[in-house]
């Protein structure tokens, strides 16, 4: 009995040592481990540093090599440091008074220089620039708001040169200082309709001119085939901020809501429907943006993807007529 103990002793003892053998070897392995990881952990971010120090001296080296080739540019044009101002904007006449100065690298004095600005479609409107000094003219105009133009000159005098100026998109101006985003919400539940819901986040930039200040703003709900479901007339929730317009709606209720249904003032789940953003301002223009009304009950009548959903081809017709989607454009 005492030497079967004694064995077992053994056996548990041997046991133990080798326990503690391989929870130390095991230990090793595990710092080996950690040491790796450590070291590929520095030799990653001083990788990625080299990526990074890379990428700057490449950017850099672009941004000198723009800076180069804009200046050989310049250095070949007749004219430089060329500025566009809008003096004042006419609501009457739907145009501005608009004024382009610029300087000329060689001129001979008593030549006439002229200032053309054509629009887009293919008008021109002309005036004849006064001299200020070294080298230096000024030319005013006025120009109808609904172009973006191209400004060249011209000096007559012995021969005639020609070159140019600017180009000034008048137009895009007016419809970029306006910005609408839309989010949607649902509601749902037992015996009771599905509801959607239109939250537009609104904003016109005005810098303090009163021309610019929107007169009326309006949502219609309009189906693919451009038949109107219903409108909201949001221009007494517009409020002024320092230079800016924006739109409060009342926290308390949903002013924008739609029901899901077959009905002629609902918006139906395996159809097309857009939110048609109409604004006019103190200068008499109309402003559109379209934006598609989403929501996630489409996906199950073979909507397919995830909100927002790009526009399929069977609904262009309609976003073709209206003119690009999502982007604010003048219409009248």
């Amino acid at each position: 009995m005492t030497e079967r103990s004694s064995v077992i002793t053994t056996l548990l003892l041997i046991g133990i040592a080798v326990l503690i053998i391989m929870n130390i070897v095991s230990n090793r392995r595990v710092r080996n481990l950690e040491m790796q990881l450590g070291n590929l952990h520095s030799s990653f971010h001083f990788q990625l540093g080299d990526v990074r120090s890379t990428n700057n001296m490449i950017w850099d080296l672009q941004r000198r090599i723009d800076e180069v080739s804009e200046q050989i540019v310049q250095g070949t044009r007749l004219s430089f440091n060329e500025t566009v101002h809008i003096r004042r904007y006419h609501g009457s006449t739907s145009s501005a008074d608009v004024e382009v100065s610029f300087s000329l690298r060689t001129h001979t004095p008593g030549d006439e220089i002229s200032v053309t600005a054509r629009g887009q479609d293919g008008q021109a409107h002309s005036a004849v620039a006064s001299p200020l000094d070294m080298g230096r003219f000024v030319a005013s105009m006025n120009l109808p708001l609904q172009d973006n133009y191209v400004f060249t000159f011209t000096a007559t005098g012995d021969s005639v040169t020609a070159g140019e100026l600017a180009q000034f998109n008048l137009a895009d101006r007016l419809c970029g200082r306006l910005s609408l985003v839309l989010s949607h919400g649902l509601t749902s539940g037992p015996n009771q309709p599905t509801t959607v819901s239109i939250y537009p986040h609104f904003r016109n930039y005005t810098g303090g001119d009163p021309a610019l200040v929107i007169t009326s703003l309006s949502i219609i709900a309009v189906r693919e085939n451009g038949e109107r479901i219903t409108a909201w007339d949001l221009t007494d929730y517009l409020y002024t901020q320092d230079s800016e317009q924006m739109l409060a709606l009342p926290r308390d209720r949903n002013i924008l809501t739609l029901t899901v249904g077959d009905g002629l003032r609902e918006i139906r789940p395996d159809e097309f429907t857009f939110a048609r953003l109409e604004i006019r301002d103190n200068l008499g223009i109309r402003y559109e943006q379209l934006d598609e009304i989403f929501f996630p009950h489409q996906l199950d009548h073979g909507r397919g993807g995830s909100a927002p959903v790009p526009v399929p081809a069977r609904a262009w017709h309609y976003v073709d007529a209206a003119g690009d989607f999502g982007r604010i454009r003048i219409v009248e």
